[in-house]
């Protein structure tokens, strides 16, 4: 009996009381149950609450309750898309490994050659081109000389025999 006299007696609010506020009440999609004016059972108006302090304490609590589980249901949606994000990385990664696999072993196997190499034995082929086009040119003077040399003796060896 003591312990309901205390609790009909009128409280001094409590920090938390006091400091609480209910700025989400709009985010809830489940109907309070304390807006009801007529009781379903009887359909007349509820008889008052004999501790108003315990109405206001459910209140809050319901508040907190219906904003936890909403908090919870976003966090449940955030984790989903970030495993599904978390899952496509991976098969994304397993797939550049695959391709990274199939790059080595094209140049492992000979198919494929570093651009550094192939730059290389470019410029060393160059260079022999060349070497080969200026042997080329000297050996055609070369041959144009002796051409012109077989000419000359030509000539002169059919002047000597129109003089005998």
């Amino acid at each position: 009996m003591a312990a309901v006299a205390n609790v009909s007696r009128q409280p001094t609010p409590s920090p938390r009381h006091t400091s609480y506020n209910d700025d989400d009440d709009h985010l809830s999609t489940i109907p309070d149950p304390r807006s009801r004016t007529i009781s379903p059972a009887t359909g007349t108006p509820p008889s008052p609450s004999p501790h108003p302090d315990l109405s206001s304490e459910v209140a809050t609590l319901s508040n907190k309750l219906i904003n936890a589980i909403n908090y919870q249901t976003n966090l449940d949606d955030t984790l989903s898309v970030t495993r599904h994000e978390l899952e496509a990385a991976r098969e994304k990664i397993r797939q550049l490994e695959q391709e990274a696999k199939n790059h080595n072993d094209q140049i492992a196997s000979g198919l494929l050659v570093k651009s550094s190499v192939v730059g290389a034995e470019r410029t060393k082929l160059l260079k022999i081109v060349t070497e080969e086009k200026k042997k080329r040119e000297e050996t055609e003077k070369e041959k144009k000389k002796i051409e012109q040399e077989l000419e000359n003796l030509s000539q002169a060896l059919f002047e000597e025999a129109n003089k005998v």
